[in-house]
């Protein structure tokens, strides 16, 4: 049988991170798992006690992760630096508010045989509005995080200040994609991809630092930029396997919707193996009703 890491980003519900981990554990599976730093109320012990083998289990609490944020990049590179330490099969990207569609021996099972890598890759061409993302340097997005219109003063004087430095750096004649070893494309960040192509990854590390670290949103281009330039990209299927309703945006555009009742029809008909996202305050029903469709 096939190995898989799960890489894990969590930062609240920590009650759903432990239905998403025992629904997932088995002899087969490594989890690793980051906690962001500002979360509170999450109880280490309680989500081992999750597992049959705690040793199978590695969490971290290093980076605040923000929206459209290079953080998000930093923690994604960490859990898989973790990860491919373990030589498994397969590393599957999931936040701490998925939900598997299908029994744990469904997933192991889809993935037996395959050595193609799981993830979305848009056939739009590069356009400036992507290549902006990577161009410049974004150092304020880390604090800045999702727009909004109640951010106060401090909030609307960092928008300022980082409207200002992009201004700064056209002006200047600023465009770090220039040297960029590989041509630019994006899609979802969340994948289920073969070893080699995650060993791939983790050696370029200096790439990713180089060309996605103080940048925009850029956690959906690092990983199909490099897929695409590597020896793996004819290895590539591009379906991230996850139900993911971006028609049905929040927070202005930046978050997908999330997942209800009222969705059950779809949820239940999807060929998908994962979906995302679901909240308990939102609709605690619809969680529950899922958990008990794959027992």
């Amino acid at each position: 049988m096939k190995r898989h890491a799960y890489l894990i980003i969590a930062h609240q519900h920590f009650e759903l991170l432990e239905r998403l981990v025992r629904a997932l554990d088995s002899g087969n599976a490594g989890f690793y798992i980051h906690i962001d730093r500002r979360a509170k109320g999450f109880d280490e012990e309680r989500l081992r006690r999750a597992v049959k083998d705690s040793g199978n289990l590695h969490v971290y609490r290093r980076y605040r992760i923000a929206w459209g944020a290079d953080t998000q990049i930093r923690c994604e590179m960490l859990l898989l630096e973790q990860a491919v330490r373990g030589g498994y099969d397969y590393y599957h990207l999931l936040s701490g508010v998925d939900i598997p569609l299908r029994r744990r021996e469904e997933i192991e099972a889809f993935f037996e045989g395959r050595t193609e890598s799981f993830l979305q890759i848009k056939p739009e061409a590069d356009n400036a509005a992507t290549l902006d993302r990577v161009r410049y340097y974004y150092p304020l997005q880390s604090r800045i995080g999702r727009p909004r219109e109640d951010g106060g003063f401090w909030y609307g004087a960092a928008q300022q200040i980082s409207y200002e430095c992009v201004k700064l750096q056209r002006a200047l004649g600023v465009d770090r994609t220039k040297a960029a070893p590989f041509a630019y494309c994006r899609g979802g960040n969340w994948f289920s991809i073969a070893h080699e192509l995650a060993a791939y990854v983790v050696e370029r590390r200096r790439e990713v630092a180089r060309f996605f670290y103080h940048s925009l949103t850029a956690d959906e281009l690092f990983l199909q930029c490099l897929a695409c330039a590597s020896p793996y990209r004819d290895r590539i299927a591009t379906d991230n396997l996850r139900l993911i309703d971006w028609e049905r945006t929040e927070h202005g555009g930046c978050s997908p919707h999330t997942f209800t009742m009222d969705d059950w029809a779809m949820l239940t008909a999807s060929d998908k193996l994962w979906a995302r996202k679901f909240d308990p305050d939102t609709d605690a029903a619809v969680i529950d009703a899922l958990y008990a469709r794959i027992g």
